[in-house]
């Protein structure tokens, strides 16, 4: 493909120069799959090259051109275009296991440098380096140059392997190549925070508590990793809902496996007093599934099964898993009763693509929200009957909403709403489109509505951990803090390595209790206290600290250049509005503009 005219780079733009990463992206064996079967890869060859075009916008791109199965895209700075390839190439990985056929795949090349766009024409050196990289790079690979390299800000969770110099098509000298793979995920980074914690004390409970690890993967192939997790975090929301178990929740569990650990320390750790473990091996659509529980004082296996299954049987699998695990840990549990009327998909692609979506919404950044919305709203095109696909995406607009992602908050607000009901529809037996519809109430400041919406989902799912955290945030804006600190210590224990917002939510009910020393000392726990900024530049204020509610106010500022007290203040949903006011005031106290 020649670098060409594009619809998205406007003629205003005619002789402008300017510095850009470039990347070349190509499909493996595109003319292949249209000569053996041109009618079933039509469509998947098509939805492939959309999801790329439209996902390069999300991530701060700009589509420069399509050509049949190639694209040129241009970015801003290194870092941007490697960390669209880079998920780019893990999606594509992904989608394998569930797709039949020929699994998709790209090569890409990255290059970096100055481009110029003459009426919609881009050209440049970089441009023809990328093209180049492209086709001498291995199917799912990322190919890049020094010069991109040495321009990424960020190279701490890469790895790079040096080519060596390479001739190049049309390139007069040789120019070092270096191939790119991603070290470490999220999880094992968390994991490894985890470990350097003190364990929380085991806190007594008059129910057995349970933690349910991701499933080890077997398989040589690092796609299956996605689908060891979404299993397990199916097992995890199933157990919730029998309120005669206490469940850890998958945030916490999924740091820690038994390849490292033993059952007691994790049980330790989790304050879990069983453990269930568990071994994914898969061969295309073909897995066997191996599950113990174990009990962590004895370290003794309680109850072990293995299952060979196809993709599409993975519901019952799941059924069966919770069903023993339940019956041998609970008391007077009517399975059969909880199971019926629990909606699934007519089609694993639905269901695959709801679990690589949800595995990005827990990023909390913006384009990986994006990136996850485009997922789900296919998967709603694939199954439009699928309740979770549409509370999953009503949480991408509360996302949208919650971090002023969106460029219309009343209309993401809005869309929460409509998805929330659109998923309470189709399955009435989900707590999590409750949840979702009592959040977009209650910022719309419905608030008795709201506190239904969460009261019929703590109802459905009772060991939600982020669900009960929720509600307890709901629960200070209609004015009972006090009750929300009980939940938040519930959502804890559930939830022993708990994120950020948790204590969000905590320091938001001291505040509201007019305890600005708890709110100080609980925004200061967070590993990262961007959000709770607000809270700490009012409270020091209150306290008479001026200089360090001062720091605050400027640090707000930095964070959201366009912040004044007026816009914000119509934000927070308070039902009591003298709590606000006194909020308010100590903002106006740290200096921040009206």
């Amino acid at each position: 493909m020649n670098p060409a005219t594009s619809d998205g780079l406007a003629d205003s733009r005619s002789q402008h120069r300017r510095p850009a990463a470039v990347m070349f992206a190509d499909m493996v064996g595109y003319s292949r799959r249209l000569e053996q079967d041109e009618e079933q890869n039509s469509n998947r060859v098509a939805r492939s090259i959309e999801l790329f075009k439209v996902l390069i916008g999300d991530y701060g791109g700009q589509v420069a051109n399509v050509s049949g199965d190639s694209i040129l895209a241009l970015f801003e700075s290194a870092d941007q275009a490697l960390r669209f390839a880079l998920q780019m190439q893990t999606e594509f990985r992904d989608q394998a296991v569930w797709d039949d056929g020929d699994p998709i795949e790209f090569r890409i090349g990255l290059g970096f440098g100055d481009v110029r766009v003459d009426a919609g024409n881009i050209q440049g050196h970089c441009v023809n380096v990328a093209a180049r990289l492209q086709a001498l790079a291995d199917p799912g690979s990322i190919y890049l140059t020094a010069v991109v390299r040495d321009a990424l800000r960020d190279r701490s969770r890469l790895s790079f392997r040096s080519l060596g110099p390479q001739s190049l098509k049309n390139i007069s000298e040789p120019i070092e190549v270096f191939s790119v793979t991603q070290l470490r995920s999220e999880i094992a980074l968390e994991a490894d925070k985890a470990k350097t914690k003190p364990a929380p004390p085991m806190a007594p409970s008059r129910y057995p508590s349970v933690a349910v690890l991701a499933f080890a993967n077997l398989s040589d192939d690092a796609a299956t990793d996605h689908l060891c997790r979404g299993l397990a975090a199916d097992v995890i929301a199933n157990l919730s809902r029998f309120r005669s178990l206490m469940v850890i929740a998958r945030h916490s569990a999924f740091l820690f496996s038994l390849n490292s650990n033993t059952a007691r320390e994790v049980g330790r750790r989790l304050g879990a007093r069983y453990i269930l473990g568990g071994r994914l091996n898969r061969a295309g659509k073909l897995m066997r599934i191996a599950v113990e529980l174990i009990d962590v004082e004895s370290e003794g296996v309680l109850w072990s099964d293995h299952f060979n299954t196809e993709m599409d049987a993975l519901f019952h699998v799941q059924d069966e898993i919770t069903g023993a695990v339940a019956s041998r840990l609970a008391t007077q549990i009517n399975f059969a009763e909880w199971r019926r009327g629990l909606k699934q998909p007519l089609d694993m692609r639905a269901y695959g693509l709801v679990l690589r979506g949800q595995q990005l919404i827990l990023r909390f950044t913006k384009e990986a929200n994006a990136h996850a919305r485009r997922l789900f709203e296919e998967a709603i095109e694939i199954a439009p009957d699928f309740g979770r696909a549409y509370s999953a995406l009503s949480r991408t607009h509360n996302l949208d909403w919650r971090y002023s992602w969106s460029r219309n908050p009343s209309a993401s607000l809005d869309a929460a709403v409509s998805f929330a009901r659109q998923a309470i529809e189709r399955d009435r037996l989900d707590a999590s489109g409750f949840a979702e519809l009592g959040f977009a109430r209650l910022y719309k400041k419905e608030h008795d509505e709201a506190l239904a919406e969460y009261g019929r989902a703590m109802t459905l799912n009772p060991n939600d951990s982020d669900i009960i955290a929720e509600y307890a945030d709901c629960l200070v804006y209609v004015g009972q803090p006090s009750k929300s600190i009980e939940l938040l210590e519930r959502a804890m224990q559930l939830n022993p390595y708990f994120p950020d917002w948790y204590l969000w939510y905590l320091a938001d009910a001291y505040n509201a209790l007019g305890r600005p020393n708890d709110v100080i000392a609980t925004v200061r726990r967070m590993h990262n206290p961007d959000e709770g900024r607000r809270l700490l530049a009012a409270n020091f204020a209150h306290l008479g600290m001026m200089e360090e509610a001062r720091e605050q106010a400027e640090a707000v500022m930095r964070l959201h250049p366009e912040f004044t007290i007026g816009r914000w203040g119509h934000r927070p949903p308070y039902r009591d509005k003298s709590i606000l006011e006194r909020y308010i005031e100590g903002l106006r106290k740290a200096g921040l503009p009206e």
